[in-house]
């Protein structure tokens, strides 16, 4: 046993070859070690396969596993089979013969290597191998793909015969130290790590076959100046370059590798958290500057292990050059724990560090509490029974690690909100590298956003979203029976979630802490589905004051989930390439209420021709009580919303917030359920029609994304509109109020859709249908001596208005010419850059019938508006703001009125000059035929600019006045 150290740093004074024999052999015998080890883990089979290994990419036979031609690159470096190793070939292959003097006069692979958890505390049945193949061949790519399918023959075989999953890496030391990385993907960490990845092969790697590492002989004192004391070993022949192969020294780990390997070990962390904690805080303590020990010899190995930052491959080859390597201290997962031990212990974090402890449990996967049925303890195990006796865990402790499988719900979030919070921890620690360091970082900005993306779409909280609580926690969740009650508080109803029957939690009579709250309780049951605590088997009690749900309804609410959430639920990769898109939404409308109650107590339910569920019978009832809004998107988040009170408004605004129009993606796949007794269906296909209808509305592109739409909904009425993107609903208690704000100016041009069942006995139906294309629309409809007149202008803002009636060409006449007036002054004013010169352009319509019985038609009408061979009075009228009011300048025939000359009297001046005009001074109405508001444009349009709208108001309101002042004098 070589027990002395051994001293090699000051190679200029030479070095003592038996030395270096002896370190050689020592670090053999640790592999000897380890290869035993992982012998002794796999099955006959296997062992048989693990021995051949090296023949396999020593010898290309046609019987062998991986043959793929004589011509495929072949030969290790310096390897004989032994006898053992033959006979198991022959075993393999009868046909099977080895030629030494063939295999002996060239070679194309350089070393063989296995890197992993294999010969360590943590290996097991599943663990896979990760093999090495290091090989020479330049740029040969034909020689290069032959290799390549030489090796995935070989893992297929392994894989199909004796149940071993098998990775075989091609490699090139010159390739690997020059650190050329590859791209991110669902199985790899791209370009986030290269000297973390050589800190854990020195480590961790099992030589099989050919040279072996340099690095071996290299002392840690050296590694600073590895590259030097290489060429003087090399140089002075202590070594023989083709005796080993070269990935280069590990001086130390740069600082900016920690964040691209970090941020890829969160992003595992989302399924696999035990082992990706490991990494994270052996990430930390490397990247911790705090404890630093300069080892001035080889032999202090405590200063060695207190120093948190160094690499653990340096601390690794330091114990083996101070002594014969004990293989249990050595172990790769064991240096992980102690140098985490120590790390945490220096900053005094003991709930972490029994949390790293756990952690360490479950890699090592030996169940400690149940009885050995072995003759005799594995070595793996006397291991952690020595580790778990230093952390004084009790038996009970033990018993329910080792049934972590079968941990529920409440043990579940427990663990898992420890496992996050450590997560959210060693993401803030990289948030700090990455400020100083971001640089130089070694992972593309591309990858930092896929798995932000990730880590986001994981673990971020936010309104009614659905957490998956279970990543690779338990294995079953499942509950035999669970209850949700409702209670009502001081801020409103609540929903609560717990283990057993009622009639259980009932007889407990104490106050049982629940598995969850929630506000609604489509929430809870979406929640005990997505995460598999409700299955087909669970019996679910649902109780509450005042909840309407039957049995049939219950098992018709919990189907519809399952059908629509089908699981598991698998996320491609590539998804999070892109921005999340919404892929499915799912309303389910009245869960627990009954539309009209009190019938349906009785066993009754109100028939009517009046079937739109929205406006329903001639009491104009709303059966859209409450509804729960659910949605899943391309990451894979889940959310959950429930609305009760205005259920139908805040389900349009969540809809239209959720789903901007304007914006490119393709619509979501859109379910509506209602399971409501009597008129369930009604009410599903009268909203299912409605959100068909309002996606052609403002997601077809056939309309402009401004466009307002009208609907009913009880006594009332809705007007929707987007307006700088975001949804407007307002709600009207009365069809005037209603057309008052269709008057109101906008921004763009803004058509009137209206619902299919909408204001089918109100003319604005009439109107909003015959309007095909913006445009000037006139329209009016008679009541006796009365004309009751509306104008759709440019921007399909509405002008009600209504007047006396003698004949259509007085009606229609003055307003038309007023409207060309008009038209032509926005253009001048650059308010407007369309005119409307021709009398075709200005569209005239009469509404006939009788519309309340919805019977109405629309006829096209046509006026003469020639003026030059008629007589009147030509009135115009100029605007303008004086000390914040709008003041009056009128011309009649030229002649001029104003405030300043007539004051409050104004209208009566102008009324009078009239009168005295006219014939017989009668007292007909008068027209406004001209108004100019260029002075005053800021004050009435300043946002939307001026329209046809605003001097259509100002008219009537001047033409009220002088009409008011005629009937006075």
């Amino acid at each position: 046993m070589h027990s002395r150290p051994i001293d090699i740093h000051d190679i200029d004074e030479g070095i003592d070859r038996k030395q270096l024999t002896q370190l050689k052999q020592r670090f053999l015998d640790l592999n000897s070690v380890r290869y035993q080890r992982t012998q002794a883990a796999l099955s006959d089979r296997q062992q048989q396969f693990l021995q051949l290994l090296p023949l396999l990419f020593h010898v290309n036979h046609p019987m062998l596993p991986g043959y793929t031609s004589h011509s495929t690159p072949a030969g290790i470096y310096q390897y004989q089979p032994d006898a053992e190793v033959l006979r198991q070939a022959k075993i393999l292959a009868r046909s099977f013969q080895y030629n030494r003097d063939l295999t002996e006069k060239k070679y194309a692979i350089d070393s063989l290597f296995i890197m992993g958890s294999v010969g360590t505390i943590a290996q097991n049945d599943s663990s896979d191998l990760d093999i090495w193949v290091c090989h020479g061949l330049a740029e040969d790519e034909a020689a290069l793909q032959e290799l390549q399918r030489k090796c995935t023959l070989i893992s297929q075989w392994a894989e199909q015969q004796i149940h071993l999953e098998v990775h075989c890496f091609l490699m090139r030391s010159d390739e690997f130290s020059n650190q050329r990385g590859q791209c991110l993907s669902s199985e790899g960490s791209g370009s986030a790590q290269h000297f973390l990845l050589l800190d854990e092969f020195y480590r961790t790697a099992l030589w099989l076959a050919g040279k072996v590492p340099l690095w071996w002989f290299v002392p840690a004192t050296q590694e600073l100046d590895y590259n030097v004391y290489r060429e003087k070993l090399l140089r002075k022949r202590f070594i023989k370059a083709e005796d080993v192969i070269d990935f280069g020294g590990l001086p130390e780990i740069p600082a900016n590798e920690f964040v691209g390997a970090g941020v890829w070990q969160l992003y595992k962390a989302i399924e696999s958290p035990y082992k990706s904690v490991l990494k994270l805080l052996l990430l930390e303590a490397y990247a911790s500057s705090t404890a630093k020990v300069t080892v001035a010899h080889e032999d202090d190995i405590s200063a060695a292990i207190k120093n948190t930052s160094e690499p653990l491959a340096i601390s690794f080859k330091r114990a083996i050059y101070a002594q014969t390597p004990d293989a249990n201290e050595l172990d790769p997962y064991v240096m992980v724990y102690q140098r985490l031990e120590n790390y945490l212990g220096l900053h005094h974090q003991l709930l972490r560090l029994e949390l790293v402890r756990r952690c360490f449990y479950f890699k090592a996967n030996n169940a400690l509490s149940r009885t050995n049925r072995q003759a005799n303890k594995s070595w793996q195990r006397q291991l952690l029974e020595k580790l778990v006796k230093k952390w004084n865990w009790s038996t009970h402790q033990l018993h329910m690690l080792d049934n972590r499988a079968y941990w529920k719900a409440p043990h579940v979030i427990s663990e898992r909100a420890l496992l996050v919070n450590e997560l959210n921890q060693s993401y803030r620690l990289l948030n700090e590298l990455n400020k100083h360091h971001d640089h130089d970082i070694a992972i593309s900005n591309e990858e930092l956003l896929i798995l932000g993306r990730k880590l986001h779409a994981a673990f971020e909280r936010k309104a009614g979203k659905i957490e998956w609580i279970n990543p690779g926690i338990s294995r079953d969740l499942s509950e035999e029976h669970l209850c949700c009650i409702r209670e009502q508080g001081d801020d409103g109803e609540s929903w609560q979630l717990l283990r057993g029957s009622f009639n259980d939690v009932s007889l407990r009579n104490i106050n049982v802490e629940p598995i969850k709250r929630s506000r609604g309780l489509l929430e809870l049951l979406l929640w005990c589905h997505a995460n598999e605590i409700l299955t087909s088997s669970t019996k679910i009690d649902i109780v509450g004051n005042d909840f309407v749900l039957s049995t049939l309804q219950k098992q018709q609410l919990i189907s519809a989930l399952q059908q629509w959430l089908p699981l598991p639920q698998l996320i491609d990769h590539n998804q999070f390439t892109r921005p999340t898109t919404t892929e499915r939404i799912l309303f389910i409308i009245n869960t627990g209420v009954e539309p009209q109650a009190e019938l349906h107590k009785k066993g009754m339910q109100m028939l009517s021709s009046q079937k739109d569920a929205l406006v329903y019978t001639g009491l104009r009832e709303n059966l859209m009580i409450n509804v729960d809004v659910i949605h899943i998107n391309s990451w894979g988040e889940l959310v959950c919303r429930h609305y009760g009170t205005d259920a139908l408004i805040n389900c349009l605004q969540h809809y239209f917030r959720l789903l901007p129009p304007g914006k490119k993606f393709s619509m979501p796949e859109l379910s509506i359920r209602c399971f409501s007794s009597g008129q369930g269906n009604n009410i599903a296909q009268r909203l299912t029609e409605l959100w068909r209808d309002l996606i052609s509305c403002y997601y077809s592109g056939t309309r402009p994304r401004t466009s307002r739409y009208i609907l009913e909904m009880g006594a009332e009425y809705l007007l929707l509109q987007f307006i700088q993107q975001q949804p407007q609903i307002n709600r009207f208690k009365s069809y005037g109020k209603l057309l008052e704000k269709l008057g109101q100016p906008q921004l763009e041009f803004s058509p009137i859709i209206i619902d299919r069942h909408g204001l089918r006995d109100k003319p604005l139906r009439l109107i909003c249908n015959t309007i095909k294309h913006n445009g000037i629309y006139v329209f009016y409809q008679l009541d006796n001596n009365k004309a009751n007149i509306t104008l759709v202008d440019e921007k399909g803002s509405l002008f009600n208005t209504a007047t006396e009636f003698h004949n259509q060409q007085t009606l229609l006449r003055p307003l038309v010419n007023f409207i060309r007036a008009a038209l032509q002054r926005l253009q001048l004013e650059g308010d407007h850059t369309r005119i409307v010169p021709e009398q075709e352009s200005i569209r005239l319509y009469e509404l006939t019938g009788n519309i309340k019985q919805q019977q109405g038609t629309v006829e096209t009408r046509y006026v003469n508006t020639e003026i030059s061979q008629l007589h009147f009075i030509n009135i115009k009228a100029i605007a303008e703001m004086d000390q914040q009011q709008l003041r009056f300048t009128i011309f009649c025939d030229e002649q001029e009125f104003s405030t300043l000359a007539y004051g409050d009297d104004l209208f009566k001046a102008v009324a009078s000059y009239i009168v005295r005009r006219r014939q017989r001074n009668e007292r007909y109405p008068c027209y406004i035929t001209d108004l100019d508001l260029s002075l005053c444009r800021d004050t009435l349009a300043q946002q939307t600019g001026l329209q046809l709208g605003h001097y259509l108001q100002l008219k009537a309101e001047l033409e009220q006045k002088l009409n008011e002042a005629l009937t006075l004098i």
